[in-house]
């Protein structure tokens, strides 16, 4: 649910007042949870497009419990809806007190969107006071093309519970991304994917003497057009490291690479 796919966040609000419902502290991210995403022109189809913010000032019973909706809307160039959420009923228990909840929200870019610029609007409104809030802004889905997408850390194997790029010492992760856009060889029909993982200290000097390196060239059914690919990494030392992943398309020659940023911290 959401629309994050942009590289510049636009916020509709005027000043707020005390208690009036607003939206701050806007990011996109690589997944839920996940490391912020640096600014880009657009995102290709396939990509997953995640959106974090903070929702202050939702009015709370006696029990700490809120109740709010999401809507979403994404239009193209033409003022087409190219996507929409209507408003989502939610409810969050505030636990540890303060007036912000945090809310995320994403969108799937189908592998057949069409290429352009669009406009999205997130909406929120409290349902016990009926006040809302809005942000918006404008971004750009690219052509098809070789990429990487659907970045994320998480905390299992399976991919199913995301975590945040923060951990402490003796922490395992795991770093999933797919690749998209992959030429295919014509004679065996399998494409030739070369993924390959190095991680850098606060100093930017690597951290292990070659970088690992994953390969996809067999057993792909003509039908995959993503193919996912995951490295496990321990939480060994206390400090900030960047983490550089790299596909490379041996066929047609094409690269792409991230970085993702994690922090280790001491078990207190």
């Amino acid at each position: 649910m959401s629309s994050a796919w942009l590289p510049y966040v636009i916020i509709l609000l005027s000043a707020a007042q005390d208690g009036d419902l607003e939206l701050v502290n806007h990011r996109r991210t690589y997944g839920h949870l996940g490391a912020l995403r640096p600014k880009e022109t657009g995102m290709l189809p396939g990509d997953s497009a995640h959106f974090t913010f903070d929702i202050k000032n939702l009015k709370q019973d006696e029990n700490g419990k809120a109740s709010y909706s999401i809507a979403i809307e994404i239009k193209d160039a033409s003022g087409k809806v190219f996507f929409e959420q209507r408003p989502y009923n939610s409810v969050a228990q505030n636990f540890l007190g303060g007036n912000a909840l945090p809310c995320s929200a994403h969108v799937e870019i189908p592998l057949d969107a069409k290429p352009g610029p669009v406009d999205w609007k997130v909406t929120v409104v409290d349902r016990t006071t009926k006040k809302s809030a809005s942000i918006a802004g404008k971004g750009n889905i690219l052509p098809p093309d070789f990429g990487i997408v659907h970045v994320g850390l998480y905390g299992d194997a399976e991919a199913k519970t995301p975590i945040s790029p923060v951990g402490v010492v003796g922490e395992s992760a795991y770093l999933q991304i797919s690749t998209v856009g992959f030429a295919r060889s014509k004679d065996t029909k399998q494409p030739d994917l070369q993924i390959s993982m190095r991680i850098l200290d606060e100093k930017g000097q690597p951290t292990m003497i070659k970088p690992l390196v994953g390969k996809i060239n067999a057993n792909v059914a003509a039908k995959d057009q993503m193919l996912p690919v995951q490295f496990g990494i321990t939480m060994n030392r206390v400090g900030r490291f960047t983490v550089e992943l790299t596909a490379e398309d041996r066929i047609s020659g094409k690269r792409a690479q991230i970085s993702y940023g994690i922090r280790v911290l001491a078990l207190d």
